[in-house]
């Protein structure tokens, strides 16, 4: 496993870090929220069309790369948040 650049950073950059992530995760969620809101527009309207299969599909797709972005995040949060607590131990 590579060294993590976070790592080498003190713990008021740490949060400010995890804040900053904290945001992009939330920006996350708004565009999960949104695809699926504009997907439920158009299932209302009638999926008829080959555009609108397209649309929906890329819309599924956005919504599904937003949450394993946003996933993925939340992982590498745990971590930071582990390091965080091994130094306020005072643990090696």
């Amino acid at each position: 496993m590579s060294h993590p650049d976070w790592l080498d950073k003190d713990d008021d950059a740490l949060a400010e870090i995890l804040v900053e992530r904290w945001l992009y995760r939330g920006a996350m969620l708004a565009v999960m929220f949104i695809a699926a809101i504009i997907t439920t527009y158009l299932a209302t309207q009638g999926v008829t069309t080959p555009a609108d299969m397209l649309t929906v599909g890329a819309l599924a797709a956005l919504a599904l790369a937003a949450a394993v972005v946003a996933f993925v995040m939340r992982l590498g949060d745990l971590q930071i948040h582990k390091e965080l607590r091994r130094r306020r131990r005072g643990t090696p």
